[in-house]
């Protein structure tokens, strides 16, 4: 059997899109969508089917359509103090608690001393949780993003446009000890620096 590379190129052009369908972020959904949008319209082209081509085509166009109205909306962001033994933060812990315990423990927030609720347009995006010291070095326990949200402009908006929220909060300097792979990158990203390699803790400056 000979073999049929545009009919392969099909398939992969199906499991990219196959696979947009899986990201709870929406930016990566469309982002994914839209290059399996291309491949698909090419192999369209290739088996010579013009309606599928062009309906791809629109549908890619669509994509770069909500991702610039994504990228140039204009945001709200607040910091809002929470307590540890509230009983929203210990719902908002208890249903993300599986990926929660992979950066540290229950029992460690309930005796954090610092807790913030970190807001997107009015929603509960994520929360960031430590023991803030009286130099106003915050050690991070939990820096938790919920799923949809995690494109890093919690992030990048605190940690590096506006460190002012967290200096009126008493907080000059982050440290954080991470305990995956994923994220020690996620620190890296967003501008930690490796202070102690045999403790593995990571430093932000504000």
């Amino acid at each position: 059997m000979d073999f049929d590379w545009i009919e392969w190129f099909g398939y992969l052009a199906s499991l990219v899109v196959l696979i947009s369908l899986t990201m709870t972020s929406i930016i990566k959904l469309r982002v994914i969508n839209f290059i399996g949008c291309l491949l698909f319209a090419a192999f369209a082209y290739l088996i010579d089917s013009l309606p599928t081509m062009l309906m791809n085509l629109g549908i890619a166009g669509i994509n770069v359509y909500f991702l610039w109205n994504i990228h140039s909306a204009k945001e709200q962001f607040k910091l809002i103090v929470a307590s540890a033994n509230s009983e929203y933060f210990e719902h908002f812990i208890s249903t993300n608690q599986g990926e929660v315990e992979l950066q540290t423990s229950v029992d460690e927030l309930k005796e954090a001393n610092t807790v913030f609720y970190m807001l997107r347009n009015n929603s509960i995006a994520g929360v960031l949780v430590g023991n803030n010291s009286e130099q106003g070095v915050l050690s991070v326990l939990l820096d938790y993003v919920t799923p949809e949200y995690r494109d890093f402009k919690l992030a990048k908006y605190y940690y590096e446009s506006h460190p002012d929220v967290l200096k009126h909060r008493g907080i000059n300097t982050l440290m954080a000890t991470p305990t995956t792979q994923e994220h020690r990158e996620y620190l890296l990203k967003v501008g930690f620096q490796l202070v102690d390699g045999t403790e593995g803790v990571y430093q932000k400056q504000l």
